[in-house]
């Protein structure tokens, strides 16, 4: 029997029209791929920050990011381990212990943590009524002080450093929206938080009952550095809260953390929109100013997500081999 053309065509046809729509199916579950990332309080400027950033990156890549409210770093990494959220804000100490297995993860270690990037460098606020009579951190001994929200690197930041100046305040934890409220209202001498100055929550107390942020010495300074290597001096400049003169500070990394569960894929995706678009980020975010993709390998002590190594290494940034996990080998 002779074939004629249009049967010839036909299975033709179809075969390069099923392959179409199978392309175009993957393509738009590609377009489609969900990202949730665990960040931190509202009242806090990372929100803003990781919001803006989410924004960018969806608009220039094939992923849909969104942000989700939490107690802040080390709720985010409990929550990443358990594979309730894609990726989470997490600060330096707080990605160096879980994935370790160190301080707070001693023998709860998350091996499968993966960093992305780091953000921006944040700043430890200490802050107390004005009327409450306490003017150094040796005053609080004693005195009912909010370590920062509950769940967030800011409280474990500051059990480290108070531990380690010898200083014991009677912590009530809370979170904090709470810890502002009951600044206002006296139940408590003042509150602390690892954030982008000025804080949005500070601020709003500020205005209602005014604060004073604490100043540390520099033999404070020394003694904190030296026990917690990942925390460094800063300052908040003047002015930064209404009145309010410089303070002496700590600071520390927050960025960006994920697990080897999320696709090379989209952690590539991630990490070149995000990097694209710092410029933009920085109109907006004013923290995020400065940073480099080079910056933030350089400040990485644990292994890197496998789609962050593929495009750091396609900028021409040379990953440290302690870097490169073993999914990206």
């Amino acid at each position: 029997m002779r074939l004629s053309p249009q049967r010839l065509i036909t299975p033709l046809a179809a075969a390069v029209l099923t392959a179409g729509l199978a392309s175009g199916m993957a393509t738009q579950a590609a377009a489609d791929e969900a990202i949730g990332i665990g960040v931190a309080p509202t009242a806090s400027g990372w929100y803003f920050g990781f919001s803006e950033l989410s924004r960018l990156v969806s608009g220039d890549s094939s992923l849909e990011v969104s942000v989700r409210e939490t107690g802040g770093s080390r709720e985010n990494a409990i929550r990443l381990g358990r594979g309730e959220i894609d990726m989470g804000l997490i600060d330096a100490p707080g990605a160096f212990e879980a994935y370790n297995g160190e301080g707070r993860y001693e023998d709860d270690a998350i091996e499968q943590m993966r960093m992305v990037l780091w953000v921006a460098p944040s700043t430890m606020h200490w802050a107390v009524r004005q009327d409450s009579g306490i003017e150094t951190f040796e005053d609080l001994e004693g005195a009912r002080f909010n370590p920062s929200s509950i769940g967030g690197g800011g409280e474990y930041i500051t059990e480290l450093v108070f531990d380690a100046l010898g200083i014991a305040p009677d912590f009530q934890r809370m979170s904090m929206s709470n810890a502002a409220d009951a600044v206002v209202d006296g139940r408590i001498v003042g509150f602390s938080y690892n954030g982008i100055p000025p804080i949005p929550a500070f601020t709003e107390v500020h205005s209602s009952r005014p604060l004073r942020v604490l100043s540390m010495s520099d033999e404070q300074v020394a003694t904190a550095t030296e026990s917690l290597p990942f925390l460094s001096r800063t300052e908040i400049p003047e002015g930064t809260y209404r009145d309010m003169p410089a303070a002496t500070t700590l600071g520390t990394y927050i960025g960006i953390a994920a697990t080897s569960d999320l696709s090379e894929e989209a952690g590539y995706e991630f990490t070149r929109a995000y990097w694209e678009n710092i410029e933009r980020l920085g109109e907006t975010f004013a923290p995020a100013r400065g940073m480099t993709a080079e910056i933030s390998v350089e400040n990485t002590t644990t292994p890197l997500h496998a789609g962050a190594v593929r495009y750091y290494r396609e900028i021409g940034i040379e990953v440290p081999e302690a870097l490169v996990p073993p999914e990206a080998e």
